[in-house]
């Protein structure tokens, strides 16, 4: 016999909750509001369950901030529960509320029309949580840093023109800004003096987490598929398990085409009537992960020769693991240098060079992977 499927689509906010429950087979849909709690959403289920007798209820929510919790909660209450991507929800433009949004996302679940998220574990979130959270520290020291560039240059205090030195941030450019700030008086120095204090805070918040993301490299989790991706040129212990732990299961994605469309990076088009328009790289996928390739292919792509820091990481890999990074190592430096002869912009050339790496890491990962 066959069960009747209810679709229901939940918006979720702090305030309420409001969902809305869709028959397909019927036509009937029934919305509900509730409180942004488990037991209140689970006391409109309940009260789903007996309008519609013998039915199955399957939910679905956007991704947000809460994340999976949500999902997880309802799934250890025995219901089906999809996270589904945003960007890739159809919009309505004309009127928007929640209570219309979770309407439209319970029509959009019925007929197949959403995108599933694919959800990753309780640990390996956390994992892949702890290396976001260094990413967003290392953009509030940029930032902290161009602060304290512009705040001395606002006030005649050029580092370069001074010392002829080329390079900021090094040991003797923080020894100058101690001697500088020791100088000066008033508001200036107490600005600097309280500015420079939180960078080496966070120059040291970060160094604890580079401690942590070692320690954790080198557990039983990670330990093979990290090995299987320092061996690349490029890619050391942090953006080996960016890629991990972002990308989650490799195996779900069966071809590198579709990893490589997740991470977005994609190549826009836009042809018509006979005409042929490429742009660049779509970026509608993971920002992390696209980060890490590109970050990884900044100027390894130059020259194939092996440096000694990355026979050292090569020491415990397999011989498999080796092979794999040696010919996308001289993969990506015969397309670098040819799209560097032929005059292309160097930004261009990481990017072309991350798209080519994608799939020798998908390699890679289907191999450490068992």
């Amino acid at each position: 016999m066959r069960v009747t499927i209810i679709h229901v689509g939940l918006d979720v906010d702090d305030t309420q909750y409001h969902g809305s429950a869709f028959n397909k087979d019927g036509g009937e849909a029934v919305d509900f509001k509730c409180r942004p709690t488990l037991k209140g959403l689970l006391g409109q289920l309940r009260k789903l369950a007996r309008h519609f007798p013998g039915c199955e209820i399957k939910i679905c929510y956007e991704a947000s901030y809460v994340g999976y919790c949500l999902q997880r909660d309802l799934m250890e209450h025995g219901y089906h529960c999809d996270v589904v991507a945003p960007t890739h929800s159809p919009r309505s433009k004309a009127v928007k509320t929640d209570r219309i949004d979770a309407s439209q996302l319970a029509t959009y679940y019925a007929n197949d029309l959403l995108t599933i998220v694919q959800p990753p574990e309780a640990v390996q979130e956390q994992d892949r949580d702890l290396l976001r959270s260094r990413q967003n520290l290392m953009q509030q020291r940029t930032k902290l840093r161009g602060h304290i560039q512009s705040l001395l240059r606002r006030n005649g205090l050029h580092y370069k023109a001074q010392t002829q030195n080329k390079s900021h941030w090094t040991k003797h450019h923080y020894g100058w800004l101690e001697r500088t700030v020791e100088g000066l008086s008033g508001s200036l120095q107490v600005n600097l003096q309280l500015l420079l204090r939180q960078l080496k805070g966070l120059n040291e918040t970060l160094a604890e987490y580079d401690r942590q993301v070692e320690l954790l490299a080198n557990t039983p989790r990670y330990q093979k598929p990290v090995q299987a991706l320092i061996c690349y040129k490029g890619i050391k212990h942090i953006f080996a398990l960016t890629m991990i732990t972002e990308i989650g299961d490799v195996k779900r994605f069966s071809h590198p085409r579709n990893l490589m469309s997740w991470v977005g990076m994609d190549i826009r088009e836009y042809s018509s009537g006979g005409k042929h328009n490429r742009f660049g790289i779509t970026k509608q996928g993971n920002r992390y992960l696209r980060t890490a390739f590109i970050e990884a292919n900044q100027r390894g792509y130059r020259t194939a020769r092996i440096s000694k820091d990355l026979k050292a990481r090569r020491a415990h890999s397999e011989p498999e693991f080796i092979a794999i990074a040696d010919r996308c190592l001289h993969r990506l430096s015969k397309k670098g240098n040819r799209l560097l002869l032929a005059g292309k912009h160097p930004n261009k050339v990481k990017v072309a060079c991350a798209r080519e790496m994608v799939g020798f890491v998908w390699e890679s990962l289907h191999q450490a992977v068992p």
